[in-house]
């Protein structure tokens, strides 16, 4: 696992010189944020709410980890201060920040005088679901993976292909042995390769129980997913309805533009992006998805040419051919995303 004392990623499934090429990416100004960021603001909130801070020192994979409560009020002031804090993606504090965030239950401010300390009725433990031996020999081969997995848009980030992208391949059919209704669920392969990258197999799996309890998954059926991507269209023509007109008028088949929004974040964003936004979405949840997915078609339509930007072309099956590289090379910061987000 990783090594506390100078960075927090999961040493097993990510090489070491990769993680010193990420590291040597930072920019000064991210090094110097690193060093003096004040986040006590941050450690009081979550322990005022009595969160699993004790949870990361320990080394115990089947320690039982309960869900807390948090009031509107407090929920408010921890969206503020994750949303405005860059933590450079070596930060010791984001092992500890997910997993305290993503075992937050919101309850209404009117409440608070009746809470002091909520805890689940059935606590969870990260071995509750583990890894079953016997998928060795099943998944010898990168090529096979769950039904519920978007094979066309495998992410895999920065895991090594001997351990890490075989441990997540390990982890996603334990997964599905465990919830055979779960039929259709892109997002889950993703968000497990994102996790992987700073928590061992078993907080992986207890992770992702967590979204999906909380139905974060983005949809659990085709039929779901689709009306995600639905929702994604409704709500462009809501708060950007010229952007939403001009992909009318140039597209035949908006529905495979719309199709793609999830994947303009997970697939196409720099990693560092990627990182901060998970930050905000094991707190807000899928609604942060729509909006910076609705900020980067907004930013790409608006003004291409201005961003230096290939000029917009789009190919017959209603794609907008540039999309992934105005992603890959996005122009603008990832504060000013979620500014305009």
């Amino acid at each position: 696992m990783a090594d506390g004392n100078s960075h927090p990623f999961n040493n097993d499934v990510i090489a070491d010189d990769t993680i010193a090429q990420l590291r040597k990416q930072l920019s000064h100004q991210q090094q110097q944020h690193q060093h003096n960021s004040k986040h006590k603001d941050l450690i009081d909130l979550l322990s005022s709410n009595h969160t699993s801070n004790h949870f990361l020192n320990s080394i115990d994979p089947s320690i039982n980890i309960s869900s807390q409560a948090i009031t509107d009020d407090d929920f408010n002031r921890l969206k503020s201060i994750i949303r405005s804090t860059i933590w450079p993606i070596d930060h010791l504090i984001r092992r500890q920040l997910w997993m305290n965030i993503l075992t937050l239950n919101r309850v209404s401010t009117s409440k608070q005088h009746r809470i002091t300390h909520h805890t689940s009725q059935t606590p969870l433990s990260t071995s509750t679901i583990t890894i079953d031996s016997s998928l060795h020999s099943l998944t010898s081969k990168l090529s096979q993976w769950p039904n519920f997995v978007d094979i066309t848009n495998l992410c895999f980030y920065h895991l090594t292909e001997s351990r890490g992208c075989l441990l997540l391949q390990h982890i996603l059919f334990t997964f599905a042995l465990h919830h055979p209704d779960l039929t259709y669920c892109p997002a889950l392969e993703p968000l497990s390769a994102l996790l992987l990258h700073y928590f061992n197999e078993h907080e992986v799996l207890y992770l992702i129980n967590r979204l999906l309890i909380k139905h974060w998954l983005c949809g659990e059926t085709r039929l779901q997913w689709e009306a995600n991507c639905n929702v994604f269209k409704k709500l462009l023509k809501i708060y950007y309805k010229s952007t939403a007109d001009v992909i009318e008028l140039r597209y035949t088949n908006t529905k495979v533009f719309y199709q793609e929004w999830f994947w303009w974040i997970f697939r196409y964003l720099p990693f560092a992006y990627l990182v901060k936004i998970m930050d905000c979405f094991l707190l807000e949840g899928p609604k942060i998805l729509y909006r910076i997915g609705l900020a980067l078609v907004h930013l790409f339509i608006k003004k291409p040419h201005s961003y230096n930007c290939l000029s917009v072309k789009h190919e017959s099956n209603g794609k907008i051919q540039n999309m992934a590289d105005f992603c890959q090379q996005i122009p603008v910061s990832i504060e000013h995303l979620l500014n305009v987000s």
